[in-house]
């Protein structure tokens, strides 16, 4: 029980105490709800508002407890503060999803800006309908439904880390509903704009500038065929990707590539397409720590270091820029099926396609390769029809012969 001093005025028989704290000219009120005092401020500095601001907090108060409300809350902005800080803390240790970078932008753009001062118990249908429509207005149309998912999902982590707080009831997090525009189909290569990619990357390689702008088209040649022939997410999953997560194993006289990668599902193992030992051969070959050993000998070492690096052993934060300048000086930037300029995460999408499309892959299969759902698989690759085959995971490849290969690799 809080002491009282000579300033304390006791309400309703003891039940609401009003006081000062030191060096305060406002009146701080207390009382006791579940066993626990709950203090508020007034926000008054006349004793006669001070008294009626408590007798108003106090029934507040207890209105919360009869509807089963937490007794004590907390704004929306300091909830989200939690859930920002904890996956910025993941995101910097590198094991963080990279989903976490849209959730903290969703927040400090949309989200913190317009219920930010509210409490989250006081978060219901009728706000969140009012909300859409700022959204709506702030964004100039209608969000599309994947953008939406993005948006409740980072509500739905501020709900939980309240709940788990204690500063809401499970029972009271309002039902998020998802009624954006349908996904569109995502930028992707053909077959035959993939061949003309790859064929392109020697000359184009040559052309760089001596160091580690050259080095730099050196890396970026094997990152993206592996990103197409693993469907692995540029980012986490492949930044993550080292040397003691690739195995080599037999199965019936066939030896298969498999990938341990962490993504936004968790850990999983992936089986890759038969050329993906070439490409990683390749990366071994220019990194002097690994180069004198057999590739097989690499992989059973679990040698813990990462796979795609310089040959100084730096990991390059720049293959987004670098990308971009091939696809501008290739005329691949903008994909014309869609409209939209493709990006690293094209690859991942171009592994779906030439699944789905060229290895008849079942839609389920693909789902558990890519760490991902039917559900979100289905929006964005409905325009093909799968033919389920045998032994898809390791299909044939798209990038080129053997011969082609073997006549484009250089040391």
């Amino acid at each position: 029980m809080p002491k009282l001093s000579s300033e304390t005025v006791t309400l309703l028989d003891g039940d609401i105490r009003v006081f000062k704290r030191p060096r305060s000219r406002v009146w701080q009120a207390t009382f006791k709800m579940d066993g626990t005092w709950v203090r508020v401020s007034t926000k008054c500095e006349q004793l006669s508002d001070a008294k009626e601001a408590a007798r108003e907090l106090y029934i507040e108060y207890k209105i919360r407890q009869k509807n089963e409300l937490p007794v004590i809350s907390k704004r929306f902005a300091n909830v989200a503060a939690y859930c920002v800080a904890d996956m910025q803390k993941q995101l910097n240790a590198g094991l963080g999803k990279k989903s976490y970078w849209d959730y903290i932008i969703v927040l400090n753009r949309y989200l913190i800006p317009y219920f930010g001062d509210k409490f989250v118990t006081s978060i219901d249908c009728e706000l969140l309908q009012r909300f859409a429509k700022w959204r709506a207005d702030k964004m100039g149309r209608e969000p599309m439904a994947s953008t939406l998912n993005t948006h409740n999902s980072a509500l739905n982590r501020v709900f939980d880390e309240a709940v788990v707080r204690g500063y809401m009831n499970r029972s009271h997090v309002p039902v998020l509903i998802n009624k954006g525009r349908d996904s569109t189909r995502r930028p992707d290569f053909s077959a035959d704009e993939y061949r003309s990619l790859i064929r392109t990357l020697p000359s184009w390689i040559d052309k760089g500038r001596e160091g580690k702008s050259r080095d730099m088209r050196h890396l970026l040649r094997d990152y993206v065929l592996i990103l197409a022939n693993t469907g692995i997410r540029h980012g986490t999953e492949a930044d993550n990707l080292r040397w003691k997560h690739i195995t080599l194993f037999e199965e019936k006289g066939d030896v298969f590539l498999e990938m341990s990668v962490r993504g936004k599902t968790g850990r999983r193992d992936i089986i890759c397409r038969s050329g993906t030992v070439n490409y990683l051969k390749r990366i071994q070959g220019w990194c002097p720590d690994v180069a004198d050993m057999s590739f097989e000998e690499l992989v059973k070492a679990k040698i813990d270091l990462p796979v795609f690096r310089l040959p100084d052993g730096t990991a390059s934060q720049n293959l987004r820029q670098t990308f971009k300048r091939l696809m501008i000086d290739t005329g691949l930037l903008t994909c014309p099926r869609t409209g939209q300029n493709r990006t690293l995460y094209s690859f991942r999408h171009t592994y779906a396609t030439f699944a789905l499309l060229n290895d008849g892959m079942d839609i389920h299969t693909l789902a558990i390769q890519m760490g991902t759902s039917i559900a979100m698989i289905e929006p964005h690759y409905s325009h093909l029809t799968p033919r389920p085959r045998k032994e898809v995971l390791t299909g044939r490849r798209y990038e080129l012969s053997q011969d082609e290969f073997e006549g484009l690799t250089w040391n």
